[in-house]
């Protein structure tokens, strides 16, 4: 405790569950003079639920301990465990915001590591998760703070029993129908067979696969900032193995997409696709776009479908986006124009989305709307969005900020103006 990071007039927030290892940590707090505020989710899940909770109120009431609890009843039994776990953790936040306490209490331990660690190898995970639990994480805008987790179930039981602290001892720990409660019961019994010594062992491991995690994610996080949150082919392709995985992973995280080993492999085989332009869908509105030189996530852009009338002295808005103008009064320099001859324009123009067979007469000839976009490593995204100005015997003028049709003659010219006055 004296490596805690807070004043012993400082609240702090305890999750209780009334279980050997909260009351351990209750009692520690307790005894040390520690501001403390208890937090009790009752689950409703068991008969002794009730009791536990009354025999809470007893113990803090006694102790003048401040004391929240939760009364959780849980909507299905469908992912319970996950959904419980949701619930509990904003409760305990809730709680930190009511009494401006900054650090969050758990009472996980040496074996809770060991146990998860094990979980993540069976089920899969990154490096960050193979590490397991760790000693203090960010949780929001608080802290989630472990301090057994140098310390071993057994030590957390002889401590209870040097000091004579009440437990109640959770009946379904003993089942076997939860994977953590068979790795308990079964696994790691075995193991400390092999090796006494295997919780140290599994912790040490721990603290490498984290140690090695911190400098990777440090890397990933300064090659998505000197890189716009973007993948450059260019930079990308010398990086580590490692690395350019855990970059992916950063960019998920931070879309909350819950992944698979598999798509992040998936992933780094369309980069190194030698087509310019590929997706990958997540399936959940998200997708990976790699445009030329550069890959990216984000949501689904579908193409609009726009056309709107203009007429002279008019002014119209094409996907709340570009405004544009038709007038006689030359345009000021540097704005973004189109000079079209009067008598030779059919009325009205019209502002419109790309459609198929599409093509504009250039100088050098008629190319289609679809090849000159791809000559000009315009990505799909841009391509299906872009304003297409027609005439009104749909005779394409501009396909804007790439091609232009130059006015047959060059008498009683008018100006179609673009702003672009509502960012990008």
């Amino acid at each position: 405790m004296k490596n805690d990071m807070f004043n012993i007039d400082e609240p702090v927030v305890l999750a209780i569950s009334g279980g050997r290892d909260s009351m351990c940590l209750l009692d520690m707090y307790y005894r040390s003079g520690q501001r403390i505020i208890v937090c009790h989710t009752n689950h409703h899940q068991r008969k002794a639920s009730d009791t536990e909770e009354k025999y809470l109120i007893e113990y803090c009431k006694e102790r003048n301990i401040a004391l929240e609890i939760d009364e959780y009843f849980p909507l299905t039994k469908e992912n319970f465990q996950a959904e419980a776990h949701i619930h509990r953790y904003e409760f305990f936040y809730e709680t930190a915001l009511k009494y401006k306490a900054n650090y969050i209490l758990t009472a996980h331990h040496k074996d809770d590591l060991a146990e998860t660690v094990l979980l993540r190898l069976i089920q899969g995970s990154n490096l960050y998760g193979y590490g397991g639990i760790s000693r203090i994480t960010k949780y929001k805008d608080v802290y989630l703070y472990r301090p057994l987790l140098d310390y071993s179930r057994e030590e957390i039981t002889k401590y209870c029993k040097d000091h004579n602290v009440f437990y109640f001892d959770d009946e379904s720990n003993a089942e076997n129908h939860y994977m953590r409660n068979r790795i308990r019961h079964q696994i790691l019994p075995l193991l400390k067979e092999e090796n006494p010594n295997i919780l140290n062992t599994i912790s040490n491991f721990s603290n490498i696969c984290k140690e090695a995690f911190t400098h990777i994610r440090n890397e990933a996080i300064k090659y998505l900032k000197d890189n716009d949150e973007k993948i450059n082919l260019e930079t990308f392709k010398p990086l580590d193995i490692g690395l350019k995985k855990d970059i992916i992973c950063y960019m998920l995280e931070n879309l909350r997409v819950k992944t698979s080993y598999q798509q992040i492999l998936d992933i780094l085989e369309l980069i190194d696709n030698p087509k310019p332009q590929l997706e990958y869908n997540l399936k959940n509105g998200i997708l990976f776009y790699k445009r030329y030189d550069t890959c990216y996530f984000a949501k689904e852009n579908k193409a609009l479908e726009i056309s709107i009338d203009l007429n002279l002295n008019d002014e119209v808005l094409f996907a709340n986006k570009y405004l544009f103008r038709l007038q006689e009064s030359e345009a000021p320099n540097g704005a973004n124009t189109l000079k079209i001859c009067y008598n030779d324009l059919a009325l009205p123009l019209k502002i419109r989305t790309r459609k198929p067979g599409d093509a504009i007469k250039l100088k050098y000839g008629t190319k289609k709307l679809k090849d000159l976009l791809i000559d000009k490593k315009i990505d799909k995204e841009a391509r299906n969005n872009i304003p297409i100005v027609t005439d009104s015997k749909n005779n394409i003028l501009w396909v804007y900020g790439v091609a232009k049709k130059n006015p047959e003659a060059m008498d009683k010219l008018i100006y179609l103006i673009c702003e672009e006055k509502y960012g990008k």
